[in-house]
């Protein structure tokens, strides 16, 4: 599916991933990635900082989803503080990437 957008005197067709509900996602463009590699990169080096591991769950479907959100759980059983910052990634396809800004919520 895309949407369109008023560019000027044209229209851009921009791709979109649609979740079961209904609500539409735009997918990043090629122009987002650097800004997302180095919001990614500031948010790792403070985690780091805090003593956490850093995991990546590569696909937020039903075993990532779940996945993520038992590791992020865990805490060490001396402290009871968290030992790890879970990173989400899904491939931003028109069919799945609405699972990322969903989750992001």
């Amino acid at each position: 599916m895309q949407i369109s957008k008023e560019n000027g005197s044209s229209q851009t067709q921009l791709p979109v991933s649609i979740c079961p509900a209904g609500e539409v996602f735009q997918l990043p463009q090629e122009k987002d990635y650097d800004k997302e590699f180095k919001r990614l990169q500031q948010i790792v080096k403070e985690q780091r900082s805090m003593g956490r591991e850093i995991v990546v769950v590569m696909g937020v479907g039903f075993v990532g989803a779940v996945m993520a959100g038992v590791i992020a759980d865990s805490v060490d059983p001396t402290s009871n503080k968290a030992q790890k910052f879970v990173i989400g990634m899904q491939r931003p396809s028109t069919r799945s990437y609405w699972k990322i800004p969903y989750i992001n919520r």
